[in-house]
């Protein structure tokens, strides 16, 4: 009796750890929409980068300097310097996988899946607003694990940002280089401004699969 008691214990144990274990990563479909358009230009959107990330890494942030990476994907859509950035954070602990997907026309969507772990439990993605001097957009360091409890669904809107690494004045203006550089924003252009102040520009939508 004793035995067939432990034998019932141990395998809860286990059943519970394999649960445990379960709940320690997530895999997350991630549909980003575009609404922009504009019928003056050829409206698009550069090659995504989009990554896994703990709480200690930001993309970036309204007020702080975009990095040379970040820079880079708002300047031209290049995205090999924030690949080399990601590497150095994943050396540290701090970045998970990471995926480029390919530019689309605007209005247009992307759609891709990422598995995260407790440690790594936020995503962030950008891509070029184009053609813009240094505009982008994407989402940065969105939380999918609350209370040790992932998510089944986030909703994020997305806004228009300016990278403050070029001061050209508009969409097809001339490459002007912004020394010092300034601290990323959210973009003041009255291409994307209402009555009622600055329009959302799109939507992401975090689904968790498993």
């Amino acid at each position: 009796m004793v035995r067939g008691a432990r034998a019932l214990i141990c395998a809860i144990l286990l059943v519970l750890g394999n649960v445990a274990a379960a709940q320690d990563t997530a895999q997350y479909r991630v549909d980003v929409t575009f609404n922009w358009s504009d019928p003056r230009l050829d409206a698009h959107w550069s090659r995504l980068i989009a990554f896994a990330h703990s709480s200690r890494y930001s993309l970036f942030r309204d007020g702080d300097t975009a990095s040379s990476g970040l820079a880079l994907v708002a300047t031209n859509g290049r995205v090999s310097v924030l690949e080399a950035e990601l590497a150095e954070g994943r050396r540290r602990g701090r970045v998970g996988a990471h995926m480029v997907l390919p530019g689309i026309a605007s209005p247009g969507a992307f759609s891709f899946e990422l598995t995260l772990d407790y440690r790594l439990d936020h995503i962030s993605f950008a891509t070029m607003l184009a053609p813009s001097p240094d505009w982008f957009s994407g989402a940065s360091g969105v939380s999918l694990r609350v209370d040790e409890v992932w998510q089944d669904s986030v909703s994020v809107t997305l806004w228009p940002w300016d990278a403050g690494a070029d001061s050209g004045p508009d969409h097809t203006g001339p490459n002007i280089d912004t020394q010092p550089r300034q601290s990323v924003r959210l973009l003041a252009h009255p291409d994307f401004l209402t009555p009622d102040g600055l329009k959302p520009i799109g939507h992401a939508i975090f689904t968790r699969l498993r």
